[in-house]
């Protein structure tokens, strides 16, 4: 039985997608099934991917209409039929062992782990080069609260049902999933059980200019966040209110935790 699928959703990413689909195809972990998930490009994403449709463990699934990534994540959500799957951006790539040491780290955790993950290595392209630019250890709470605020973290290693028992990838917030659809689904699930980090180098993350939405999209973004985090604090046990704080340049986070009276 394969205990892996890849979801790699994708938008318009013609130029970064094949280096996705070669990183999973190059594993060290040749049992795996790969689901690309096309939200309604309009460029040559259709063409691309047919040409890896020979192997019987790719799939290819497009939504009729542009949707955004929450629900792009829930219709992936809605195939998968393997324990595990973990999902990979489409302008991003894994090292050959990730899925190797993704799974064997995840089946050493009791059952109440929900998520898997590592470090991420950061690149930073300009023009036609790519240049390192700094490797992340993302910070470890006990508290999970620290969470609210702490980075995003990759590659996420989800155990399926624990995914389905939270909701799936929901998308009632203002912006319809748009926005922060990972942070949500993370917090979910740091809320009903563990998260385990792995000290190693296994996602590439790349910054170029058109997947820096969030510096262009800063009222969705606020829209979608403050949605978020107060139904995130309301789900782990509405004991708080959170105390927000705008930026100058629009953005929004947790400054504080405001107990919430109880009721006699």
């Amino acid at each position: 039985m394969l205990l892996i699928t890849v979801v790699i959703p994708t938008y318009n990413r013609e130029k970064y997608l094949p280096t996705a689909i070669e990183s999973v195809l190059n594993q060290s972990l040749k049992e795996w099934k790969l689901l690309i998930v096309d939200d309604a490009s309009t460029d040559q994403t259709r063409a691309i991917v047919e040409t890896y449709l020979d192997d019987p463990r790719i799939e290819y699934m497009r939504l009729p209409t542009n949707s955004g990534i929450g629900k792009t994540m829930a219709a992936a959500l809605e195939r998968i039929d393997t324990p595990y799957f973990v999902s990979l951006d489409s302008d991003d790539w894994f090292d050959e062992k990730t899925l190797e040491i993704l799974l064997d780290e995840m089946e050493r955790q009791p059952a109440t782990t929900n998520v898997v993950f590592s470090n991420t290595v950061f690149w930073k392209e300009t023009d036609d080069t790519r240049e390192l630019s700094e490797i992340m250890r993302p910070p470890i709470y006990e508290n999970k609260y620290y969470y609210l605020e702490a980075p995003m973290v990759w590659p996420r290693f989800y155990r399926t049902q624990a995914v389905r028992d939270v909701g799936g990838f929901e998308y009632d917030d203002p912006m319809e999933g748009r926005f922060s659809h990972d942070k949500y689904m993370l917090l979910k699930l740091i809320g009903t059980g563990t998260i385990h980090w792995v000290d190693a180098n296994l996602y590439h993350y790349l910054i170029h200019d058109s997947n820096n939405s969030h510096t262009k999209n800063w009222p969705e973004w606020t829209k979608a966040r403050k949605y978020i985090l107060t139904k995130i604090l309301k789900l782990w046990g509405d004991e708080y209110e959170p105390g927000f704080v705008y930026t100058p340049e629009g953005w929004i986070y947790v400054n504080e935790l405001i107990p919430k009276e109880k009721s006699s």
